[in-house]
């Protein structure tokens, strides 16, 4: 799964990404929970969740909130 990383003017924010098995795969953006709860994209569910749309041939993008 590759490493991607968005820039802005107020800093980085790093995400996981793997395309779809087919062009028109439908797209899963996996949200973590707020940061300030210990929510990340290595979160258990999230990364479940990443797992069971990247089985079924999502195109499949989870990311960590910056700060």
């Amino acid at each position: 799964m590759p490493e991607v990383v968005l820039t802005g003017g107020a800093g980085r924010i790093e995400g996981r990404y793997s395309p779809g098995k087919r062009a028109n795969a439908p797209v899963a953006l996996i949200l973590p929970p707020h940061p300030k709860g210990g929510g990340n994209m290595d979160n258990p569910v999230v990364a479940q969740l990443y797992l069971l749309f990247l089985r079924r041939g999502f195109a499949t993008l989870r990311f960590n909130f910056r700060g």
